[in-house]
């Protein structure tokens, strides 16, 4: 997590990316510019073009980077981006809403965004690229793989594991001691009260696979 005041570029323009923006503001920081694909309505900060121009351009003075693309689905496109611009020496510091309640002993992967109100309690494990949301509850010993979405509201009880590029829905309850495999959507308001071996589309209390 950066602590003193830093620059950072936001890579996405759109909801979640002024989300960040705000978070990071609120923090102390500056966002000098974000790249997406065409400029954005209601963006504060300056547009910069779209991702090329922070993949093929020389390297920038500013190397901290925050992902503003959002996720409501499993796919791997946050990641692909963390990926390309690590390799070419950008640094995705974790954010830490001043919002949120967040214990010293967690361990945060690189990118990993715990937005305003979200709480992370202790012996949690967050990976690469994860989206804690506004509101959400991580509870003690839970283990979150890279491109997990906690999206508001959802609340993962104790000693739940969710694999890399799940999709928690909005107020969805995952019951404790719960695993999920890889690649898997709980819909919003679901109740996950068993483990989890197939990927797919769960909805419902309990919550069924339906795709």
């Amino acid at each position: 997590m950066v602590f003193a005041m830093s620059d950072f570029i936001i890579v996405g323009g759109g909801g979640h990316g002024r989300v960040v923006h705000e978070v990071l503001e609120a923090l102390g920081h500056r966002v000098t510019g974000y790249t997406d694909l065409e400029p954005v309505e209601h963006a504060k900060a300056s547009y910069m073009g779209p991702d090329s121009a922070l993949l093929e351009a020389p390297l920038l003075s500013v190397r901290d980077l925050a992902l503003g693309i959002g996720k409501v689905g499993t796919a791997h496109l946050r990641m692909a981006v963390l990926g390309r611009l690590a390799l070419r020496g950008y640094r995705f510091p974790t954010i830490q809403a001043r919002g949120a309640i967040v214990h010293q002993d967690i361990i945060i992967g690189m990118g990993t965004q715990i937005m305003d109100g979200a709480v992370v309690v202790t012996g949690s494990r967050l990976g690469r690229g994860c989206i804690i949301n506004t509101r959400a509850s991580v509870d003690h010993d839970c283990r979150l793989g890279d491109n997990v979405h906690v999206a508001p509201g959802a609340v993962l009880c104790g000693d739940v594991t969710v694999g890399n590029n799940g999709m928690i829905g909005a107020g969805a309850t995952l019951v404790p001691g719960i695993r999920l495999c890889a690649d898997c959507v709980v819909g919003a308001g679901a109740t996950v009260v068993r483990s989890i071996e197939q990927p797919g589309i769960y909805v419902g209390t309990p919550a069924r696979r339906i795709q």
